[in-house]
């Protein structure tokens, strides 16, 4: 009875010493992966700030591709961040690693938002209403 009783507590410790290991890679992961959505941001600024300084009338076609440029940083940003989310939901059962980290995603993804609506109004009356 004392060895059953002893493997089951060794049993129990391995697991949740598992559930550690794997709660601290998954919370390294998801660092890392939040870097990467600040950067793509930081890009997306960046190349708005390229696309709203640029001379329209020497180079139109420039314009639009910094423009575009933005979008794709910041589409990308968007996707890293959404993935984010779903990064939770998947690990919700390590006993929520990334539960902390959460208000940190949302105002990830709310600061892309009116980054997106600032680079839309820098589109329309640099390229659209000046041109």
């Amino acid at each position: 009875m004392y060895t059953t009783f002893t493997e089951n507590v060794n049993k129990e410790k391995q697991k949740q010493e598992n559930i550690q290991q794997k709660s601290l890679s998954v919370l390294s992961y998801y660092q890392s992966t939040l870097r990467n959505s600040g950067m793509f941001t930081t890009l997306a600024l960046a190349t708005l700030a390229a696309a709203h300084g640029h001379v329209i009338h020497k180079n139109p076609w420039g314009g639009y591709a910094r423009y575009a440029a933005s979008l794709l940083f910041l589409g990308l940003a968007v996707f890293v961040s959404f993935r984010l989310l779903v990064l939770r939901e998947k690990n919700i059962h390590l006993n929520d690693p990334l539960g902390p980290w959460q208000p940190v995603n949302i105002s990830i993804l709310i600061a892309q938002v009116v980054i997106f609506i600032a680079i839309v109004l820098s589109f329309v009356n640099k390229m659209i209403l000046k041109h």
